[in-house]
Order: C-alpha cells, then structure tokens, then sequence
C-alpha cells in the first residue's frame, strides 16, 4: 500500500537560532518578520506566555522583556541552509522526497513494512536530531493529507515520540475522531463554518461524510485525498 511520511521541523526557524545559540536552549525564543514587524516563528514555551503567531512585536514587547524571552530578527539564509541540510539526510533514507516548504518534506515509504515504519520514523528524527540538532515530528499516512494529518497528532500528543502512523484504518479512524475538522490540511475557516453547521465536527465526521456533499464543500484536493482513504 502506498505511503506518505511527512517530516518536518519543530518551531523550525527558532530551532535554527538555538542550534547556534545553546545558551537559549531553555528560554522562550521568538523569530520576527522583515523589518522585525511581527512573530512568525514561537517556541512552545513563547507560545505558554500566550504569544500568537503574526502578533505585532511592539504589543508584546514589554511582555517578552519581562519574560527573558529571546527575540531574533528573520535570518532566511540561516533556514534556508539548514533546510537544504534536512534535506540531504531525508534522501539518504528515502527514493522520493518532496519539498512542500522550508521546514517540511513528505517522504514515500511505500517500501517500508508496515510494522518497521514507526521504528524507521523514531530512526529519522534522532538522525536528524543528531547531525543538525534540530528537533522534527514525523507523520506517516497512506495519502499526503494524512500524513499531514498524522503530523500534527504526533506534535500535539507527546506520548506518541513525535512520531504517528495513521496507515492502519482502525488506528486512522480513532484518531480522526478526536481531533476537530478545522485541524485537517485544506479546511480554511469558511469551509469549517459550513461543516460545522451540517454537524461535521471532527475530521472523522468528514471522513463519513457523501463524497458529493463534501466535494460541494471543499477544494477537491481535500476531498479526494482525505475522504476516500478513511472509508
């Protein structure tokens, strides 16, 4: 059966400053945008201190003095190298590795055995963790949706070790109904508003969902990449 790993980098731009800068291991660390305008990249504990994304940094300027929050103008060079290093390991365990951003890769592992693919991903992190020190979660899936989907559970339940597989139905399927629609790659805020008012809470509702209605709904990427693989 096919299968997608989706791996990517933690707060990746803030784990780039900290690979180079060990001193703020420990500290909440916020990168800024051009011109130093507003966070885009936040450390899970500058995101404790209830730092948004996009947040003007002069609104949350005093809070992160007053919090020894470490503040980094964007180094694009910086990331862009360190990308280009992820990269170079991530072909080095997989034939066919796609870019989707600075910070995230999907990765076939349609050759893996199902029952190594959670070792292979638990092997692929402390690699990289090893050689870069950049710290990644790693999603695994039978679509690219899915794997994205599986991404972010890993991220958001660290009793999973950064890595989730989502390849088993069963397995799929409970996790799809924990989480809310509005978390699955592709539901923008409108769509979630329409789901919602039909009663499709969880992404494992959309999974349920008629193919016609949810092709009504959503972009058809969406639909044919998330609905037909959960059914």
């Amino acid at each position: 059966m096919t299968s997608f790993a989706l791996i990517d980098g933690n707060s990746f731009y803030c784990s780039c400053e900290r690979v180079f800068d060990p001193a703020i291991a420990k500290r909440p660390v916020i990168v800024l945008s051009n011109n130093d305008g507003c966070a885009v990249a936040r450390t899970a504990e500058a995101k404790a201190l209830g730092i948004g994304m996009g947040e003007p940094y002069f609104k949350i300027r005093d809070l992160c003095r007053d919090n020894d929050v470490a503040v980094y103008s964007s180094n694009y060079t910086l990331y862009g190298d360190m990308s280009a290093r992820l990269n170079a390991i991530y072909r080095q365990w997989s034939p066919d590795v796609e870019v989707y951003s600075i910070d995230e890769s999907f990765l076939d592992m349609t050759d893996i055995r199902p029952v190594d693919r959670v070792a292979f991903g638990r092997d692929l992190r402390s690699t990289v963790q090893q050689w870069t020190g950049i710290p990644t979660c790693v999603g695994i899936g039978p679509s690219k949706t899915l794997a994205k989907f599986a991404n972010h559970v890993a991220k958001k339940n660290p009793e999973l070790g950064g890595v989730c597989d989502l390849t088993d139905a069963a397995v799929r399927q409970s996790w799809l109904d924990r989480v809310e629609v509005g978390e699955v790659w592709g539901v923008g805020t409108a769509s979630e508003r329409k789901l919602f008012g039909l009663g499709i809470e969880t992404a494992g509702d959309l999974a349920r969902v008629d193919a016609r209605l949810a092709r009504n709904l959503l972009s058809v990427g969406s639909e044919q990449d998330l609905l037909p693989q959960t059914r």
